[in-house]
């Protein structure tokens, strides 16, 4: 057979998921429980279900068949969260050993608000690097890369051996001023690739390339932490994904919304955490585009998490500096951020208070929900959505799964109704409630705080759970359109296979504006040619190659810094170009931080300079669907389901997706079962499918709801 798919599969906590585009535009999909004692099982699994319903007998005739195969995984996620990396040993600068232990000097970084404030009570997090494996070397490179004090070979060997001694399985180098001048670097790193060749080394000079001495060790402490686990992951991977008949090299995504080969991948393997929520973003750019949406609002709730991306005129915002599990590392990702709420978090009454919560604690995919009867206790949000109509217990995951009504019942009524003095429904709905509020919160904190205004913009609803749940906060937030993407609930995995090859490269180098246009065209110069070479290494030249440049500014004296981009290509910068990107910062800063806070009288500096190459993937070209047909075609019975507006249950018409064409219009309360997702139509909303199988839902007023509410209409 032909190679003929293109196929994504993005592991989740809960779970696995795989899309294969035919050449032809169709898209077939499959999902598995994730395996975490063997992630590559639960990616098996989970190509093996799409294999399935493309009539195939198991997953080595789609491998056999793939043209491009794209993964997204959350090993260095998990290690880092679990603690499980390699033993890892750091040298540094004499003297500045103690870097990545004091961090900042202020903690409160990551912390929520409520918990920065008791400032008592704060403790630093446990390092990933224990103080007895640092070792310090003396020699110094100042910032202009002069060579102060020359590294001596010896030193740098006893240095190593302690570390060796010590048991470590990976080594961090982070010296002083490499960004400016390597040379230290290199030479550390030389002494173990060759007495140490099965050591996992990460040179500072390579991982972040950028200034920031804390930010910059922390960046090339994580790499080296997880490196190994990432390397042992995927190498398996791709000898067990060649053994069941692929021919191509895997995909791997990055955090910046991209796609690397493996040894890449490995390599700054720090590129990869949080990249499964990246992907997630990059299918509603890629679906945006399709449907002609700019403006979104990304909204991802699965089984453990909800996560929120902006997407902002086309173009998904990115952070230069993200903070994960406090440390803040210089290691570009899109934006995205995220509390624990999913379909499996558990409902808990708080001691002392005797409030009801609602996360950040979850099931997990083993055991899960209460209703999944795999041994669960605690009551989550999919047992609440159970009882009150929303999930069919017959039909989940397309009838993959049977969830078991009195169990969840029996769960809610023992751990949250009679301790609380509440019917069972009471106690769902509230559950319901409290985490429609936190995702709400959540979103809020993500635009308005921001300086943005979500209500002129489209909400994106995906991941198993987002769909019951969006018509609820997005009507909270004025948001008046949800899409539901026809690949909700593996919308990661569409992410991954509308991806191109990308490198990312930057470089510090402040100047005070106005810049010479000499200057920061020389600058760019090395690493412009770095990321070509990079792409071209990787197969790509010509036309498939694209170039784009930005600069990180900010007012002097500030901290505050934002990326400018720079129009694509390598052309050299004039003075006039530079001038539109002055005044493109100064547009940009108070779209973020509001009219007015633009401190032009304190002058403006460029602090980096960052070049993101392209090498183009042949995109999944989506087959247009078939309208016409009344929409009673696609009902398929009706169901008891609770409506808040009504305070009680209701009949309610259930829609089959299958039976479903563009055009159709659901204008009541109802429900759309699909084999991957539940899509809930609430009162006063109105639904149509598109032209490619998405649900558009136009969300209700909140002035009609409440009307309804007090005057028991009901339909």
């Amino acid at each position: 057979m032909s190679d003929v798919y293109i196929v994504g599969v993005d592991i989740g906590g809960t779970f696995t998921d795989c899309v294969a585009v035919s050449g032809e535009g169709t898209m077939t999909l499959g999902k598995a429980p994730s395996t975490p004692h063997n992630f590559a099982l639960g990616v098996l699994d989970a190509v093996r279900d799409a294999a399935r319903h493309l009539g195939m007998a198991d997953e080595r005739g789609l491998l056999g068949a793939t043209r491009l195969f794209y993964h997204a995984c959350t090993i260095g996620d998990n290690t880092l969260i679990t603690r499980s990396g390699a033993r890892t040993g750091l040298i540094a600068t004499a003297g500045f050993g103690d870097t990545i232990l004091m961090m900042r000097g202020g903690v409160v970084a990551g912390l929520p608000e409520s918990e920065a404030h008791h400032m008592a009570a704060l403790t630093k997090p446990e390092p990933f690097v224990s103080k007895r494996l640092i070792a310090e070397v003396n020699e110094r490179i100042d910032f202009e890369g002069d060579v102060l004090v020359n590294l001596d070979d010896a030193e740098a060997e006893r240095a190593i051996r302690k570390l060796v001694d010590n048991g470590v399985e990976s080594v961090a180098v982070s010296l002083l001023w490499s960004i400016a001048n390597d040379r230290h670097e290199r030479m550390i790193g030389e002494l173990l690739r060759r007495r140490y060749p099965d050591l996992f080394v990460t040179l500072s000079s390579e991982a972040a390339s950028f200034q920031g001495e804390y930010e910059r060790t922390a960046t090339t402490v994580f790499n080296a932490y997880i490196g190994p686990r990432i390397g042992s992951y995927l190498n398996d991977l791709r000898a067990i994904l060649r053994d069941r008949g692929l021919r191509r090299e895997p995909l791997i995504m990055q955090a910046y919304s991209g796609v690397m080969g493996v040894d890449d991948s490995v390599r700054k393997a720090v590129g990869t955490i949080e990249s499964g929520p990246a992907a997630g973003v990059a299918a509603c750019h890629f679906m945006g585009r399709l449907c002609g949406i700019d403006n979104i609002v990304a909204a991802d709730m699965g089984g453990t998490t909800f996560k929120v991306g902006i997407i902002r005129d086309a173009a998904m915002e990115r952070d230069y500096q993200p903070t994960f599990l406090r440390y803040r590392l210089l290691s570009p990702k899109i934006w995205v951020e995220s509390i624990g709420a999913g379909g499996g978090s558990i409902a808990w009454i708080e001691d002392g208070t005797g409030l009801l919560k609602v996360g950040p604690g979850g099931a997990g995919a083993n055991p899960g929900p209460v209703c999944y009867n795999r041994g669960g206790t605690e009551p989550t949000v999919t047992d609440a959505s159970l009882i009150l109509g929303y999930l069919n217990p017959e039909y989940f995951l397309g009838g993959q799964i049977a969830l078991d009504v009195e169990a969840a019942r029996r769960a809610v009524e023992e751990r949250v109704a009679e301790p609380l003095g509440m019917s069972v429904t009471e106690a769902a709905s509230a559950i319901h409630r409290i985490v429609n509020a936190q995702m709400s919160d959540l979103i809020r904190n993500a635009t308005v705080q921001r300086g943005h205004d979500p209500r002129n913009d489209t909400m994106f609803a995906f991941g198993g759970a987002c769909p019951v749940h969006a018509g609820r906060f997005a009507a909270e937030l004025g948001i008046e359109q949800v899409v539901i993407p026809v690949t909700a609930s593996v919308h990661g995995a569409v992410g991954l296979v509308s991806s191109d090859v990308v490198y990312e490269e930057g470089v510090s180098d402040r100047s005070l504006v106005p810049a010479p246009a000499g200057r920061v065209n020389a600058s760019f110069a090395p690493i412009l040619s770095k990321v070509r070479r990079s792409l071209e290494d990787a197969g790509f030249g010509g036309e498939d190659i694209t170039l784009a440049r930005s600069v990180d500014m900010r007012y002097r004296y500030q901290v505050h810094e934002i990326n400018v981009p720079i129009p694509p290509g390598e052309a050299a910068l004039t003075e006039e170009d530079l001038e539109a990107v002055y005044a493109r910062f100064d547009r940009l800063y108070e779209a973020a931080y509001g009219k007015g806070s633009a401190y032009r009288a304190a002058g403006r500096e460029i602090v980096t300079l960052r070049v993101t190459g392209s090498g183009a993937l042949p995109k999944p070209a989506l087959r247009p669907l078939e309208g016409g047909g009344e929409v009673s075609a696609a009902r398929k019975g009706t169901r008891p389901v609770y409506f808040e507006e009504f305070g009680d249950f209701v009949p309610t018409v259930l829609y089959d997706v299958a039976g479903m064409r563009p055009g159709m219009v659901i204008a009541e309360p109802g429900i759309i079962e699909t084999p991957i997702t539940t899509v809930l139509i609430n009162p006063g909303d109105r639904a149509v499918m598109d032209g490619i199988g998405n649900i558009r839902i136009a969300v209700g007023s909140r002035a009609t709801l409440s009307r309804r509410r007090n005057d028991g209409t009901r339909r």
